[in-house]
């Protein structure tokens, strides 16, 4: 779950504090004993690139959309009162950045920024640095320690009890930021990289996939394909609706398409730039972030199936706003005469509508779009 803070400025200063602490004490206190003068170099090098990289992801502005922006044919419009302006696919209006933020990721609370298409390779080069270098350090630690537990017959005096301190201190210490950076850096590879989406669309499609499983989507996907594609509203696409409402062995992966999930290596190159960038701690994207290509699957023929044509619906197919409940269906309403009054059951209809929406919905993680940095009520 989002970590939030209770003053915005720790999140700089918390992060400034390990890095200083463990980067330089380390060096001061435990590798200048033994250490080359050539590695402590390539060490501090290592260490100078974290800085870099985590003052271009606290200072970059995340991305912008372009001033008049006009939504192209195939997004669903979507317009920005705080910002006066619509916002581009896979944009959201941050509540603390007080911007609309060009595919934006999540508000970082250790940033004080948000993560979007601009500072996306910032961001993910600050996670790198800080991985290898302190795998470096966590490796050079063990070897240490291991010297000395070999050696813990000699004399006392032959170790500087400031560097056995600084050991017992600093090698947890690094080893916990190591697995939590790198936990992170896999999910943002997971996410991005693998399968082309932020942690917003991540989260979206766990969102989608438990409508599925509760059978309150396959309308919803329906009905937006009659209002996005009426001219597909034939008779044969009609008694095919019907068809996939009643069978149950359709998949989610049937109906439902991420469009800007493509191959690793072209996600890789549209949201970090070109591979001989990828290092370079100025390197970004050559793209606006205002579009992106889309996958094949997306792309709509009217002559197409019924389960193609879904397919191609824009992101997020159920429309991505306030009510994710389609009450179309007779069986969330119950109706009947008693005493020649009639009445109307629905209540428990109306709740399950309400905590479903995607203002409200939760994820495995506890997770909701308020702990992603989106203002909701732009949504």
């Amino acid at each position: 779950m989002a970590v939030k803070l209770k003053w915005p400025w720790l999140g700089i200063a918390i992060p400034t504090f390990l890095i200083s602490f463990i980067g330089y004490g380390a060096h001061y206190f435990i590798l200048s004993n033994f250490l080359s003068v050539s590695k402590q170099i390539l060490f501090e090098l290592a260490l100078s690139m974290i800085w870099v990289s985590y003052y271009l992801a606290i200072y970059t502005n995340p991305g912008r959309p372009l001033a008049n922006y006009q939504p192209n044919p195939g997004i669903w419009p979507n317009f920005c009162k705080k910002c006066q302006n619509y916002k581009p696919e896979r944009s959201h209006h941050c509540k603390s950045c007080n911007q609309c933020v060009l595919m934006m990721d999540h508000h970082c609370p250790w940033t004080m920024n948000c993560v979007g298409f601009e500072n996306y390779p910032y961001f993910l080069r600050f996670l790198f640095w800080v991985i290898l270098t302190t795998s470096i350090l966590f490796y050079i630690q063990v070897k240490r320690i291991f010297f000395i537990w070999q050696q813990r017959n000699l004399p006392g005096y032959m170790f500087k009890k400031s560097e056995l301190v600084f050991l017992t201190i600093l090698s947890p210490l690094n080893f916990f930021i190591l697995l939590t950076i790198a936990i992170l850096l896999l999910r943002c590879l997971f996410n991005q990289i693998l399968n082309g989406r932020s942690q917003i669309e991540s989260w979206d499609i766990e969102r989608l996939e438990s409508l599925f499983d509760s059978g309150r989507l396959i309308q919803k996907l329906i009905d937006n394909t009659w209002r996005i594609y009426p001219e597909a509203r034939s008779p044969q696409h009609e008694r095919d609706a019907k068809k996939i409402l009643t069978q149950r062995s359709t998949r989610f992966e049937e109906l439902v398409n991420f469009p800007y999930s493509n191959n690793p290596y072209n996600n890789a190159i549209l949201y970090l730039g070109p591979i001989h960038l990828w290092l370079w701690p100025f390197g970004t994207p050559k793209e606006d972030g205002n579009s992106f290509p889309k996958n094949d699957i997306s792309k709509y023929e009217v002559d197409s199936p019924l389960e193609d044509i879904i397919l191609s619906l824009p992101w997020p197919p159920d429309g991505g706003k306030t009510k994710t409940v389609s009450n179309h269906s007779n069986s969330m309403m119950e109706t009947h005469n008693e005493g020649g009054e009639q009445i109307v059951r629905n209540r428990i209809a109306q709740k399950i509508s309400e905590s479903t929406t995607r203002e409200k919905w939760y994820n495995e993680w506890g997770e909701s779009l308020d702990d992603f940095g989106v203002d909701v009520d732009m949504e």
